[in-house]
């Protein structure tokens, strides 16, 4: 099952809760390049399929997928859960909801 965290709740975790999530950005390079959170990977999630093996070493995990608004990351938290990963999150509301830092 694929656990859901709203952006806004997730913005309000301490630094400390938010370092045990690996953050993953599933936009395409456009959206990314416009601005994301912090510290996260960038993988479109069109490329998911095939690049999914870069996020490897995390299967075990926590993995918060990030897109617009939810819809694209929680496709690509299927995929994820389908290859095997345990600890596969979606960020609802994405960006749109999202009220933390932001780096260009």
């Amino acid at each position: 099952m694929i656990k859901r965290i709203h952006a806004s709740d997730f913005a309000q975790f301490s630094k400390e809760e938010r370092e045990k999530f690996h953050l993953v950005d599933v936009r395409t390079h456009k959206e990314y390049n416009r601005g994301h959170i912090p510290n996260s990977l960038h993988i479109p999630h069109d490329q998911m399929e095939e690049r999914y093996t870069e996020l490897a070493s995390m299967r075990t995990e926590k993995i918060l997928l990030i897109c617009r608004s939810g819809k694209r990351s929680l496709w690509a938290a299927k995929v994820l859960q389908e290859k095997g990963f345990q600890e596969v999150y979606n960020l609802e509301g994405g960006i749109l909801d999202w009220t933390g830092e932001i780096e260009r």
